[in-house]
């Protein structure tokens, strides 16, 4: 068995039959199938045990990329834990490399034409928001892979392409910002709202919601309270960029308590909080009143749905503790901030380091 490098080529003759077998535990859970530089997708035929067999011959006359996906990845999940996997060619068995981040839908290797030779390059690179990011990433419009759920109504899953969408972010070290995945998931490009920095997605979290983007940001990093618990009626101020096509593009800051100490269906991972928040405010801080982060904006009750219950809701918010986005920096391999806690709770100069440590995105699908 050979094990290639990532960037390595491999010299593939056309009628060449290839197999792609999954070894890992959720090997069931992936897909795979090349996509042609005309737009084709071509199935590979399912086996037991993690098999793909791809139909022969698998090379046409355009270059191709063989991808493999998990199957739903909106219920979470990476093709990361079906590795080891392992391509045969002709008869010739490679291990090939796994990706170094967390990607739900990985290019294993793409295949081309170069002075008459056909070639296989070696990949382990991806799309952390799977097989639909990798279609907006081609222009493939609203392709149907295999084994992928469909709306039932036929309408489009995502945003138009072209259109913008705006969110919050916290700035927590130095070039590194924070926000919420839901908030980038269908970017094509994203940047700085205030100063249009470009902005690249370095890591997320899809399970506690969290993505960590990386660029030239002008900001001063928030620091984050780690060592001590946050208690029931606590007061908090959350600081975002909600509806910014309405309100403009200043920092909103609002003020409440903490009313919950977990989130929905007792999840601990989350808080509940009463500061008011709109659209856009997801990604943005929530701080004590030192000016400390404690969460991440998440989400809020939805009014309708408990209205519809007979029921009445206000200001039902959740926020995603700081302990988590501590421990996705960790995960991701960059230096933790060295940022001191703030023991400075005058309202003023609060909002002051708000300004320097919160910013507005702008995605672009």
């Amino acid at each position: 068995m050979l094990t290639p490098t990532p960037g390595q080529r491999i010299q593939v003759v056309r009628d060449g039959d290839w197999l792609i077998t999954a070894l890992g535990r959720d090997a069931d859970r992936v897909v795979v199938c090349a996509v042609g530089a005309d737009g084709a997708i071509i199935p590979f035929a399912q086996g037991e045990g993690g098999r793909w067999m791809a139909p022969s011959p698998l090379i046409r006359d355009t270059a191709l990329e063989v991808i493999a996906y998990i199957n739903d990845d909106r219920s979470g999940g990476f093709v990361n834990t079906a590795y080891p996997i392992q391509v045969e060619i002709a008869g010739q068995v490679h291990s090939f490399p796994e990706p170094d981040q967390q990607l739900a839908a990985v290019i294993l290797a793409e295949i081309y034409a170069k002075d008459g030779v056909w070639r296989a390059k070696v990949s382990n690179e991806g799309f952390t928001f799977g097989i639909e990011a990798f279609a907006r990433a081609r222009n493939l419009g609203n392709v149907a892979f295999p084994s992928r759920p469909g709306r039932a109504d036929g309408a489009p899953s995502r945003p138009p392409r072209g259109s913008t969408a705006t969110g919050s972010g916290v700035v927590i070290a130095p070039k590194l910002v924070v926000t919420n995945a839901h908030v980038i998931e269908d970017g094509v490009s994203l940047e700085i709202g205030r100063s249009r920095t470009p902005l690249k997605l370095v890591a997320a979290d899809l399970m506690h919601d969290l993505a960590l983007l990386e660029g030239e940001v002008e900001g001063s990093p928030i620091p984050m309270r780690l060592g001590s618990p946050l208690w029931l009626g606590e007061g908090v101020l959350a600081a975002g960029f909600p509806l910014m096509d309405v309100l403009g593009a200043d920092l909103k800051v609002t003020t409440g308590n903490i009313s919950g100490l977990t989130g929905g269906h007792g999840d601990v991972s989350r808080f509940q909080f009463t500061a008011p928040i709109g659209s856009g405010s997801s990604g943005g801080a929530i701080i004590d009143e030192a000016g400390n982060l404690v969460g991440i904006t998440s989400s809020s009750l939805a009014h309708g749905n408990m209205r519809e219950r007979g029921s009445i809701s206000e200001n039902v918010n959740f926020a995603i503790r700081a302990a988590l986005v501590y421990e996705l920096i960790a995960a991701a391999g960059f230096t933790q901030p060295d940022v001191q806690v703030s023991r400075n709770n005058d309202r003023r100069d609060v909002v002051q380091r708000l300004r320097k440590s919160v910013v507005s995105i702008i995605v672009h699908m």
